[in-house]
């Protein structure tokens, strides 16, 4: 099984000075890795030059606005694919899987596109065209079980506080057929 990811939603209290981040005031959120997991922080805009953003693992930031009555946000394309291009090449295995379906999903949503799909030596392996800077990108399959994917897939709806709008799991596409 999976090792278990627990990640914080916006605490809306600045980490750096502690004050609390109006509701409808912008702020920045960061991610810091903390025991083999991500902890996520959240800053106050007068606070945020202030922060040192060397020990971060990514960062964003947020438009603000409503709690939208406690619904998740519609999807950030563009924090999504910043996220996915800090896990390059990256070793750990909950990290490849959270590249892995974010590859998946960026699919489905035009960001990337898919122009290969094989079986290797070393696993499946999708190769997607990245649009923004013309690179081709090689992405091998972490070998998961489905429910690896839905968690990974709901860890990145909490991280990010919103919802992939498509009701099913990205799956894994198929190689021979």
């Amino acid at each position: 099984m999976a090792e278990e990811w627990r990640i914080a939603k916006s605490s809306r209290i600045c980490s750096h000075s502690g004050a609390v981040i109006e509701t409808a005031q912008p702020f920045y959120s960061a991610l810091v890795e903390a025991d083999a997991s991500f902890e996520r922080r959240d800053f106050s805009p007068k606070s945020w030059p202030e922060v040192n953003k060397t020990a971060f693992f990514s960062y964003w930031k947020n438009k603000g606005g409503d709690d939208r009555d406690g619904k998740r946000r519609p999807l950030d394309l563009d924090r999504l694919l910043l996220f996915f291009d800090s896990l390059e090449g990256a070793e750990d295995r909950q990290k490849r899987l959270f590249r892995y379906v974010l590859a998946l999903v960026l699919i489905r949503r035009r960001r990337l596109r898919l122009d290969d799909m094989s079986r290797t030596a070393d696993g499946d392996r999708i190769v997607v065209y990245d649009r923004r800077n013309g690179r081709i990108l090689e992405i091998l399959s972490p070998e998961a079980t489905r429910d690896e994917l839905e968690q990974a897939q709901e860890r990145l709806n909490q991280l990010f506080e919103c919802d992939f709008a498509e009701a099913e799991t990205p799956s894994p596409p198929d190689p021979d057929g």
